[in-house]
Parts: C-alpha cells; sequence; structure tokens
C-alpha cells in the first residue's frame, strides 16, 4: 500500500511473518494490516498462490485481463502463481485484510503442515479453479481467519524467534484457515441462474487458450455438472460447451483475419489439441476450413 509516509504512520499498522519462523514451509509468509484508507499498489505478481481475507471494509484489484474484482469485508480473494494484478486507485478503506501467501506443490511443504501429498495436490487444485474472484466467507472461516489475524497481531515479529507454543498455535491456525477457504471455495453455493451463467462465461473467457473441462468450470461456479448444464442451456439456449467452442472459434477467427500464425500455432493458442481438432470445430461453426476462411477474409498478399 502506497499513501504518504506521514499519514500511513498515523493510520496503517502491517505485521508481517514469514513461514520459516514458524518452521512451515507451506506457507511463505503471513501478513495482518490495519488501515484507515487503501491506495494504489502497483502491478505485480506472485511465484506462489496468495490468498487475502478481508475482515473489514471494502477495497478492490484489477487482473492483468481487465477484470475488476470487488472485496467486500467478509469476502476473500486468491490470486493465482504469476497473475500480475494491482490495487485500484481511490478504492475505500480496506480496514483490516489478513493475507497468506502459500506453495502446495512446493518440495517439503508437507513438514508441520499434517497435510499428505495427496491432500496438498487437492489444496492446489481447488485453489486454482476458485482463484481471482470473490468469494463470502462462512461462517467457519470468518472464525479461523480472525483466530488467525489476532495471532498474527499478537506476535512480537522483531523477536529473532517465537515460542515454540505460539509457533505451534500459528501452524495449527494457518492450516486450518487454509483447509477451510478451499472448502468454501468448492462448497454448493445457491446462486440465480443469471449468477451461474455470468460465472460460468467469465471463467471460461479467462481460459480460453486452456484446456478446460466442464468439471473445473463447474467447480468455479461452485455447483454440479448437472445442474451448471441445466442453467446455461435454459439461460442461453446452448450447453458450456457450445458456449466455449464458440468463443474459441470467434477468438480464432480473429487471429486467422489479423495474423500471420499458421493454423496450427492458432489451434493451440485457443484450447484445442490439434489443427485437425480444430479445423473440424471450425468447419462445424463456419462451414469453412480455417485456410479457406483465411483467404476469404483477407486480401490477396
Amino acid at each position: 500500500m502506497v499513501v504518504s509516509g506521514r499519514n500511513r504512520a498515523a493510520t496503517d499498522r502491517e505485521h508481517v511473518l514469514l513461514g520459516r519462523t514458524i518452521e512451515l514451509p507451506l506457507v511463505e509468509r503471513l501478513s495482518l494490516v490495519r488501515a484507515q484508507y487503501a491506495s494504489r499498489i502497483g502491478w505485480h505478481a506472485h511465484r506462489r498462490f496468495e490468498i487475502l481475507f478481508l475482515l473489514e471494509g471494502a477495497t478492490s484489484y484489477e487482473l492483468a485481463d481487465g477484470r475488476t474484482v470487488e472485496l467486500r469485508g467478509g469476502h476473500f480473494l486468491v490470486i493465482a502463481p504469476g497473475v500480475r494484478h494491482r490495487g485500484v486507485h481511490d478504492v475505500r478503506r480496506p480496514g483490516r485484510l489478513c493475507g497468506l501467501q502459500f506453495d502446495p506443490s512446493a518440495p517439503g511443504t508437507g513438514k508441520h503442515s499434517l497435510f499428505t501429498s495427496a491432500d496438498l495436490r487437492r489444496l492446489r487444485t481447488r485453489f486454482k479453479v476458485g482463484s481471482e474472484r470473490a468469494c463470502a466467507m462462512n461462517g467457519e472461516l470468518r472464525r479461523q481467519v480472525t483466530t488467525l489475524a489476532e495471532r498474527i497481531g499478537s506476535c512480537d515479529v522483531a523477536r529473532a524467534r517465537l515460542s515454540e507454543d505460539d509457533a505451534a498455535a500459528l501452524r495449527l491456525s494457518a492450516c486450518a484457515t487454509l483447509l477451510e477457504a478451499a472448502r468454501q471455495l468448492t462448497a454448493p453455493r445457491v446462486l440465480e441462474p443469471t449468477q451461474t451463467v455470468r460465472i460460468a462465461t467469465d471463467f471460461m473467457d479467462s481460459r480460453l487458450g486452456e484446456s478446460l473441462d466442464m468439471s473445473q468450470v463447474a467447480a468455479a461456479v461452485g455447483c454440479g455438472r448437472a445442474r451448471l448444464f441445466a442453467v446455461f442451456k435454459q439461460s442461453t439456449g446452448m450447453t458450456p460447451n457450445d458456449y466455449l467452442q464458440r468463443r474459441r472459434i470467434e477468438k480464432s477467427q480473429a487471429a486467422l483475419t489479423g495474423s500471420d500464425a499458421t493454423v496450427t500455432k492458432i489451434a493451440l493458442d485457443f484450447g484445442f489439441a490439434s489443427s485437425q481438432y480444430f479445423s473440424n470445430v471450425f468447419r462445424k461453426y463456419t462451414g469453412l476450413t480455417p485456410s479457406a476462411f483465411r483467404a476469404r477474409t483477407r486480401p490477396s498478399r
């Protein structure tokens, strides 16, 4: 956060603990920020997952793809590794924010975490699928985060080493918070059909170049595959798979017209496993092969 030095000193307090301080390799950093004003945070990305729990206040984050995520008190946001983001200018005061940076896939992260290797793989999948969207904390998660924040705030971070009891309590609290957040991300949510479709389409639009399974989309929405397909079909007249393919074809059409990239490269860029499969899908939706479409829509050179 960046505000003038005098105002920041008077209004903001930040407590930071490193994972090695509490002997928890899973976690790189724990933080607690109490601030009267939110200010702009420049573009940046992390090598690990970052999860932000906003206990009080409100703030906003802008993602590199142009989306803005509004975060209100009682909600949390997961940022996946490598995703560039920044704080939005002139947002409302954040109040109290608890943050964790962690990496379930790094070597040795199971030490002192009580998680097995399989548990850590599941955690990584859940956080990846549920990233870049605001999610409301349930009562249990809010209690866990509040406890973690209190423990971070009560530590004397200037000391070279915490007591064994304090370190153990922080390890347990951090792990319990991560587990409950992962559960919350994949818990069934009761949404209006328009909300379900909007979340699903936003999720698919942001991952057009990835190999995407509808189970991932359903998990991002927080419902089962059957409900996702039923609501999507009722609201849009097409299945989620149909929507995804149409969006990929639309983007590939623009690439065929506006670039000299090969058909194979364009196919791979938009999530198709091979140029042959891309050609088959492209012809299904446009009546032309990609090469024929390019020849028809671009002037001869």
